[in-house]
């Protein structure tokens, strides 16, 4: 019985890892979408919703430490339930830098608008889908699909780089706008960041799968 108990309370928590990764991905649509409306009310809403994440992710662990002591277990699951915390460490991470792009975007909606390079969405899409695959991967307990969103960081990376050397590029012709590209250069770094934390949710999925830690 005592096993019984503990499967069913483990798989309380990983669907609760998985609705709040669902919350997470309407978050992050709502940020990229403000992105380019840039609705100041909109953009205070996601950053009051952070503290919801906050109460999530202080809950699922204090499920998973409850856990822990009250069902003893073995090396494997012991394995499933630290990746889970560190998980959900990540995820409220990604939540706060939707936040911080709020922050931004919405000082943005009180500047004139101007020109920024056109591969930015290419770089906020990529990342979007890795955030995606993370709560996906996690979900399935998919190793491959994990390993393919590690490949991908590099690519997120590279647009970062290019994009800092491009915005110096646009503050040196157009000073008069370097608050907008600093907003800018701000907000793709938070996206950037998001990548870099689906990468360690992927890490971890890897764990549990294969016992295998890189990070």
């Amino acid at each position: 019985m005592p096993r019984v108990n503990y499967v069913n309370e483990l798989n309380t928590l990983i669907n609760d890892v998985r609705v709040v990764g669902a919350q997470l991905e309407e978050t992050m649509d709502k940020v990229i979408q403000n992105l380019d409306d840039k609705n100041a009310v909109l953009a205070k809403s996601i950053r009051k919703a952070d503290k919801q994440f906050n109460e999530r992710e202080h809950n699922i662990m204090e499920k998973c430490l409850t856990l822990v002591l009250t069902q003893a277990p073995v090396a494997t699951d012991w394995r499933e339930i630290a990746s889970i915390m560190e998980m959900v460490i990540d995820i409220e991470r990604i939540a706060d830098h939707c936040s911080d792009i709020s922050k931004y975007t919405a000082l943005l909606s009180e500047l004139s608008p101007v020109q920024i390079p056109d591969y930015f969405y290419s770089m906020v899409d990529v990342t979007r889908e890795m955030l995606h695959n993370s709560v996906m991967c996690f979900s399935e307990n998919d190793a491959e699909l994990a390993k393919k969103i590690i490949a991908t960081d590099d690519v997120v990376d590279n647009y970062f780089s290019r994009y800092r050397k491009d915005i110096v590029e646009f503050i040196k012709a157009n000073p008069e706008n370097t608050e907008q590209y600093i907003n800018y250069l701000l907000i793709a770094k938070y996206i950037e960041r998001i990548a870099d934390h689906t990468t360690n949710i992927a890490e971890w999925v890897i764990y549990i799968a294969k016992s295998e830690l890189s990070i």
